[in-house]
């Protein structure tokens, strides 16, 4: 086996093993030290510096994948629709993959040339689905239970909607609050109200929140279970490896004629 394989096949164990461990320490404790994102970058930077010396990386298409993935990263943290550890580990992935793995063609043979790009597609593919399978539980919940939302509780359909595929309903005593469930209700004026974008609130007006409708006597509520971005981020990274850039094979299916 070629010794280059070898590193290319080093980068892709190193990436899995970084984000399967930074997402499991996300979900359980929602705190990753800054050492393990120190860890592995210092292999993935003298990797970078070996390949770009001997001409197997192409220094453009290398800076555009560390440009990328940083100003994206950084925006979408900046806009608080990334954690910390998510920008984190997009840069130190970039810095670790920043081109496709040579050692495997992916089925659907679309590849981003920002490669990045195509794990932050997969990702948000990733994450949508997750949405469809919210959905589903609830219109299962809705048949068997015989509705999901008390007449007391004011929304638009739309908005109703929106909790419908964000949101579960749990028993108020089981609600352990931030950084793992948001509510998505709130009492304003004595009338019980569903809101959104509930990650925006601060931790304190959240568990505020959750105080005030279980002092009000409700028994279930819906909330927001934050699965980090970081576990998309793993699952993303997989499916370029082994699928391809979904996204970019829809739109050569519709654009390329055969």
């Amino acid at each position: 086996m070629s010794s280059l394989i070898v590193l290319d096949l080093l980068r892709f164990l190193l990436s899995l093993t970084v984000l399967t461990y930074a997402s499991w320490r996300d979900v359980k404790t929602r705190e990753i030290p800054d050492k393990i994102w120190i860890l592995f970058s210092a292999p993935a930077i003298g990797m970078d510096f070996y390949e770009l010396y001997i001409g197997r990386i192409d220094i453009i298409q290398f800076f555009l994948a560390i440009a990328f993935s940083f100003i994206i990263s950084f925006s979408l943290a900046y806009f608080e629709l990334f954690g910390g550890a998510d920008f984190k580990a997009f840069v130190v992935l970039s810095l670790l993959q920043p081109i496709q793995p040579r050692f495997i063609e992916p089925v659907l043979k679309a590849v981003s040339v920002i490669y990045p790009l195509t794990v932050f597609a997969d990702s948000a593919i990733a994450g949508a689905c997750i949405a469809i399978v919210t959905l589903v539980k609830n219109i299962t919940s809705a048949y068997t239970k015989g509705g999901l939302f008390e007449k007391d509780l004011k929304a638009s359909l739309a908005r109703k909607l929106l909790i419908m595929v964000s949101g579960v309903k749990m028993d108020i005593n089981e609600v352990r609050g931030p950084p793992f469930e948001y509510p998505l209700e709130k009492i304003e004026g004595n009338v019980r109200k569903l809101t959104f974008m509930p990650r925006l609130l601060r931790d304190e007006e959240a568990l505020e929140a959750i105080k005030e409708l279980k002092e009000a006597g409700f028994k279930e509520i819906w909330v927001s279970r934050t699965l980090p971005f970081l576990v998309f981020i793993t699952i993303g990274f997989i499916l370029s490896i082994f699928l391809g850039d979904i996204i970019l094979w829809v739109i050569q299916l519709i654009l390329i004629p055969k």
